[in-house]
């Protein structure tokens, strides 16, 4: 005669405590995923804002815009470009969460920096950084 043999409470509890501890050694990993994901959306929004600022320029007798508004809606056409994902404010066009520095031409010097995240944006592990010559770079903290 077979017995019928359900799951003990003890082989339940083992299960779930090789569930949870593969979770808590696995949430670290997570977290850092996000964080880069969170970075590659803001290197594209500035990749976004870079090819902004050059049609701008070739309009404008190779001038770039006062500020980074006056690129809405000709230049740029979706507002949240201007949103970087990991800061803890919402950019806009009237103020992005980029610091610009006005006031370059197009034949500055091509490492110039044209656009940058602003401090702590990235929760002060680095921010990304959009030189003249279009470039962006993941600038680090000096330590």
């Amino acid at each position: 005669m077979m017995k019928k043999r359900g799951v003990t409470i003890v082989e339940l509890l083992f299960v779930a405590a090789i569930f949870f501890l593969m979770i808590t050694l696995l949430m670290p990993f997570v977290k850092i995923a996000r964080a880069r994901g969170r970075r590659t959306a803001c290197e594209n929004n500035l990749r976004e804002i870079s090819i902004g600022l050059l049609r701008y320029a070739a309009d404008h007798a190779e001038t770039f815009p006062d500020d980074l508004g006056k690129l809405y809606p000709e230049y740029i056409r979706d507002r949240s470009v201007f949103d970087c994902p990991s800061s803890r404010s919402i950019g806009t066009t009237a103020e992005p969460d980029y610091v610009y520095n006005s006031g370059l031409k197009l034949w500055s010097s091509p490492r110039g920096v044209i656009v940058e995240d602003r401090d702590g944006s990235h929760r002060g592990n680095g921010k990304n950084v959009l030189r003249l010559d279009g470039t962006i770079e993941w600038d680090k903290p000096a330590r």
